[in-house]
C-alpha cells in the first residue's frame, strides 16, 4: 500500500507536472540547488509512489546530449537539470546544439544564490542570457510564479516547432510551499490535428510540380514525424522525381530507386541534381550557408517550401524567397499535396511521370553501383578507408538500428554507403551545430529511448574526446543502455586539413608542421583500453580485413548488455 506524503511543496509541484506530461525521465548533474527535488524524487521511490526515473549524468554536457537522443527517437520534451549558472556554462556546446538539432528539451537550473550580483560592468548579473541566443523561450521561476503553469508552457514551446527552453528556479522555490490547485492531465499540441495551410498554396503549388519537366525533392527533418515519410514516398512515385534525404533524418528511403542515396548536409554528393531541377520541393529543409551547399538552384527554377519555420534565421532560402510558401506541419500537409497532384494529372502527364522514373531508377541504380565498386576497390587499402569502413558497417546492422552520427569529415563516404529504410533510424546533430562530441551522448539518450533497438554511434576521434566518454559510458553502464561507438580515428582534425591548402599550400599540413599548428594529432590515447577502463568492450582495428570479424565481435558485446568501442585507424 503506497504511503501518503504530508505536505505540497515546489518540488512536489515539478515531479507531479512531469508526471501529468508524461515526462519519465530527468537527465540529472545535481547540484546543492537541487536537493529539494532529489530529495522529493528520493521519498517518492521509497513511497511507491510514481515519479520520473533519475538519469545521473557525471558531466552537464553528456546529460543535455543525452536528452536531446532521448528527445529525438522518442519525439517528445526532455527535461535536464543541473547547477546553476556553472552548470550551464558547462552545458556549453551541447546547448548550441540543441538549437540547430531542433531538440525538444527543457533545460532547468537554480539561479544563482548569491545576492545582488553584478557583471564586469557593473549592471546586475543574467544568468539566462547566458543561453538566450540558443533557447525558444527562458524565464525565471519565483515564488510568485505557479510551477506547474511554468513547465506547461515550457513543454508547449518546447514542442513543435521543437527547440530547447531554459528555465531557472530562484532559491527556495523547490523547498517552499506551492499552490493547491491540483495538477490536470495535459495533452500537447503538436499540429497534428489540423491543416495548416490554405488551398491556394496547395494548388499552386501542384500545378508547378506537375507541369515541370524535371522536379527534385529534397527533405533534411520531415522524418521526425513517421508518417511523412509515406507521404513524400506517394508523392515522389506520383510525380516521378528524384527525392533527395538527408543524414539529419531518415526521410525518404534511401534504398528506394528514385532516391540516390543519403545526402550528407557536410558533403556534396548529390548538389548537382540542385542546378539540375526546374521545380524543387524543399520540405523542412534548413536554409543552406556556404559552406554546408554551395550549389543553388537555377534562376528560372520554381521553389516550393514547406516547413512550421520558413523564415528560419531570418533568411530566405538560397538567397531568394520561394515561389510558393507554405508554412505548418509537413505530416499534415503532405498527404494533402499529393491528393492535389493526384486529382491534376491527366492521362498524359501520367505516361510522362511514368517514364521519367524509369529513368531516374536507372541513372540511380548505375549511381549506387558506383559507390559500391569504389569501397570494393578500398578494401585492401591500409589505412582503412572511410568508404570501405562505412560500407562494413552498413553490411554489418539491420535495417532497424539507430545509427546516431557526426564525422563531418568523412560525410559524403556515409552517404555513399550507408542504407536506410525505416524513419528514426538515422539521426545527426544539425545542419548548423558546431560543438564536436555530439554523436556520444546522443546514442546514450537514443538507447535509453529505445532500448530494444541496436543503437550505433558514429564519431571522429576528436569528436569522442569531446564528448566526455568516461562519464558517458559510466551511465550506459549504470543504466544498462549498451551501444556501440564506432571511432573514425584519423589522428587530426581533417576538416581543417582538406582547408588548409587553400590559405598557403599543402607543405603547410605535412610531417611536424600539421601538430605545430594543431592540426594533426599524432600518438593519440587508446580509446579501447578508455572505454574497457569504463565497463565497455574495447577494440582497436588497423586492418581492412579485420573489420567484419571486428564489428561482429562488438555487435555481439552490446547484444550481451555491455556497450562497445571500435577504434578504426582510417
Amino acid at each position: 500500500m503506497k504511503k501518503p506524503l504530508e505536505g505540497s511543496s515546489g518540488a512536489e509541484a515539478f515531479v507531479e507536472t512531469l508526471n501529468a506530461l508524461g515526462i519519465d525521465r530527468v537527465f540529472l548533474n545535481p547540484g546543492i540547488d537541487l536537493v529539494p527535488l532529489i530529495a522529493f524524487i528520493a521519498r517518492c521511490r521509497a513511497s511507491e509512489r510514481k515519479a520520473p526515473r533519475v538519469i545521473l549524468c557525471p558531466d552537464e554536457s553528456v546529460a543535455v546530449t543525452a536528452a536531446h537522443g532521448y528527445a529525438m527517437v522518442s519525439g517528445t520534451p526532455q527535461v535536464v537539470a543541473v547547477f546553476e549558472d556553472v552548470g550551464t556554462l558547462q552545458g556549453g556546446g551541447a546547448i548550441v546544439n540543441l538549437k540547430y538539432g531542433r531538440a525538444p528539451v527543457i533545460l532547468c537550473a537554480g539561479a544563482n544564490s548569491i545576492p545582488d550580483r553584478l557583471n564586469w560592468q557593473q549592471e546586475p548579473a543574467d544568468q539566462r542570457r547566458i543561453v538566450r541566443d540558443y533557447v525558444k523561450w527562458d524565464h525565471e521561476v519565483t515564488a510568485n510564479d505557479d510551477i506547474s503553469s511554468v513547465l506547461k508552457e515550457a513543454y508547449r514551446v518546447a514542442a513543435e516547432p521543437c527547440g530547447p527552453v531554459y528555465l531557472t528556479f530562484a532559491s527556495g522555490v523547490l523547498m517552499g510551499k506551492a499552490g493547491k490547485g491540483q495538477v490536470s492531465a495535459f495533452a500537447a499540441d503538436h499540429g497534428l490535428t489540423a491543416l495548416d495551410a490554405d488551398t491556394t498554396g496547395l494548388a499552386a503549388a501542384a500545378d508547378m510540380l506537375v507541369a515541370a519537366a524535371n522536379p527534385l525533392i529534397m527533405s533534411a527533418y520531415s522524418g521526425r514525424h513517421p508518417e511523412s515519410v509515406k507521404s513524400l514516398v506517394d508523392i515522389a512515385e506520383t510525380l516521378g522525381s528524384r527525392a533527395i534525404t538527408t543524414d539529419l533524418r531518415m526521410n525518404f528511403p534511401s534504398t528506394h530507386p528514385l532516391c540516390p542515396g543519403i545526402d550528407a548536409i557536410k558533403g556534396d554528393a548529390y548538389d548537382h541534381y540542385i542546378c539540375d531541377a526546374d521545380v524543387l520541393l524543399v520540405v523542412d529543409y534548413n536554409f543552406p550557408g556556404p559552406v554546408a551547399k554551395r550549389t543553388v538552384p537555377g534562376g528560372s527554377a520554381k521553389i516550393i517550401h514547406i516547413d512550421m519555420e520558413p523564415l528560419k534565421n531570418g533568411k530566405p532560402l538560397w538567397g531568394r524567397q520561394p515561389d510558393v510558401l507554405i508554412q505548418g506541419n509537413s505530416a499534415r500537409i503532405l498527404p494533402a499535396l499529393d491528393e492535389r497532384i493526384k486529382q491534376s494529372l491527366s492521362p498524359g502527364q501520367r505516361a510522362r511521370c511514368k517514364e521519367r522514373s524509369e529513368r531516374i531508377a536507372e541513372e540511380h541504380k548505375r549511381v549506387k553501383a558506383g559507390w559500391q565498386a569504389l569501397a570494393d576497390a578500398d578494401a585492401r587499402k591500409k589505412p582503412i578507408s572511410a568508404e570501405w569502413l562505412c560500407r562494413c558497417i552498413d553490411e554489418a546492422i539491420d535495417d532497424d538500428a539507430i545509427v546516431v552520427h557526426m564525422i563531418p569529415s568523412t560525410a559524403d563516404a556515409l552517404s555513399h554507403q550507408l542504407r536506410r529504410t525505416k524513419a528514426g533510424t538515422i539521426f545527426s546533430w544539425g545542419e548548423n551545430a558546431g560543438s564536436m562530441g555530439w554523436a556520444l551522448g546522443a546514442a546514450l539518450g537514443a538507447k535509453l529511448a529505445a532500448p530494444d533497438s541496436m543503437v550505433v554511434s558514429l564519431i571522429g576521434d576528436g569528436g569522442f574526446i569531446y564528448g566526455c566518454p568516461v562519464a558517458t559510458l559510466w551511465s550506459a553502464s549504470a543504466y544498462r543502455a549498451p551501444f556501440l561507438t564506432i571511432i573514425f580515428n584519423n589522428h587530426a582534425y581533417a576538416v581543417f586539413r582538406e582547408i588548409m591548402p587553400m590559405f598557403g599550400g599543402p607543405d603547410l599540413i605535412t610531417g611536424e608542421m600539421g601538430f605545430e599548428v594543431g592540426i594533426d594529432m599524432p600518438n593519440p590515447p587508446d580509446f579501447a583500453a578508455i572505454a574497457r577502463a569504463c565497463n565497455a568492450y574495447g577494440q582497436g582495428v588497423e586492418e581492412p580485413s579485420d573489420l567484419a570479424p571486428a564489428l561482429k565481435a562488438a555487435l555481439d558485446e552490446v547484444r550481451g548488455g555491455r556497450s562497445a568501442v571500435l577504434d578504426v585507424k582510417i
